[in-house]
């Protein structure tokens, strides 16, 4: 793919992790407790406006994108046949590894030739599209209750963005001899990890308060993967045209993980801590920041007043006219 596909992938993680920290800031209302069931339990708890929650919550949304990404775009053999055809493409799946045990030539022939033929249909573009919406509406109904309601429409765009992106750079990867992959297991799973290196998510530049202080003797533990790996299968010897610098694969994206000794993760605990030893509201429900907590009822008026002076002011807009 070359140097363009680096840059797309580039692009792409940058994109993602843009929006993360651009419009989940203010958290005006807390999610609901069905939502907050959904978050894994090594996260402390980011339903809050200070500094350490804004990252950990903006973590937590790069991590939600990347993973629907990589299961409903990268994942698949097709992307556009979408989930109502996984049956199908599980099939293809399964013809693709087949052929694979047998030759890697006639597999990258038989997939490039399937995938081309998918691609220049005639409803091709309308399949892509409609697939492609749907896996917008996927990300945007996952990640919205950790932003401000009024940021909903241009947190649409921006995913709409990036799902865009995704789809048009995988579209030319999978074209590629070459297989390339995007891996983004659980945190939790290390089976195939043992030599894979999942750089931290870094915060230089930004201040914690209390994030400098120890931490303890516990040792670093992956909490969250943000950004997959994407990387691209060494060339077969056969097709090597330089045996003194044989090809070793290229790697795309090199991912990207949140430590449980990230800055902003240590600043969190001891603010939790810190509330617990002075919590005024003990019937509070569990995980919830108590400031949120606090705030939420007069966060809900505020929303209701904001679309009633709305309303009223549109229809005293039309009321000349009738």
């Amino acid at each position: 793919m070359g140097d363009s596909s680096l840059d797309s992938f580039r692009v792409l993680a940058k994109e993602i992790i843009d929006l993360s920290n651009e419009h989940f800031q203010n958290l005006p209302i807390a999610p609901a407790a069905e939502v907050l069931k959904t978050i894994p339990s090594n996260l402390p708890s980011f339903i809050g406006n200070t500094d350490s929650s804004r990252a950990i919550r903006a973590a937590y949304v790069t991590h939600i994108i990347s993973n629907t990404l990589c299961y409903r775009v990268f994942g698949p053999f097709l992307f556009s046949l979408g989930r109502r055809y996984d049956k199908a493409d599980s099939l293809f799946q399964a013809m693709s590894n087949e052929l694979r045990q047998k030759s890697h030539r006639r597999e990258a022939m038989w997939r490039q030739q399937t995938l081309y033929a998918a691609y220049t249909a005639s409803s091709a573009k309308k399949a892509t599209n409609a697939t492609a919406g749907a896996v917008v509406e996927e990300i945007v109904s996952q990640i919205k209750p950790f932003a401000d309601p009024r940021r909903k429409e241009l947190i649409t765009i921006a995913v709409t963005r990036i799902v865009k992106r995704a789809a048009e750079t995988w579209r030319y990867a999978r074209l590629e001899r070459e297989m390339i992959t995007a891996r983004m297991p659980a945190a939790e799973d290390v089976a195939d990890d043992q030599d894979v290196e999942w750089p931290a998510q870094t915060y230089e530049g930004k201040d914690f308060p209390m994030g400098t202080l120890s931490g303890g003797a516990e040792p670093q533990r992956m909490l969250l993967r943000l950004l997959p790996i994407i990387s691209r299968e060494p060339i077969h010897e056969v097709f090597q045209t330089d045996t003194n610098e044989p090809d070793h694969g290229c790697t795309y994206l090199s991912g990207l993980a949140l430590y449980s000794d990230a800055l902003p993760v240590i600043s969190r605990q001891h603010e939790l801590n810190s509330k617990s030893s002075n919590r005024s509201h003990p019937d509070a429900p569990s995980g919830l920041d108590q400031g949120a907590y606090s705030t939420r009822r007069t966060s809900l008026d505020q929303v209701r007043r904001q679309l009633r002076e709305d309303r009223e002011s549109r229809s005293r807009s039309r009321s000349p006219e009738e």
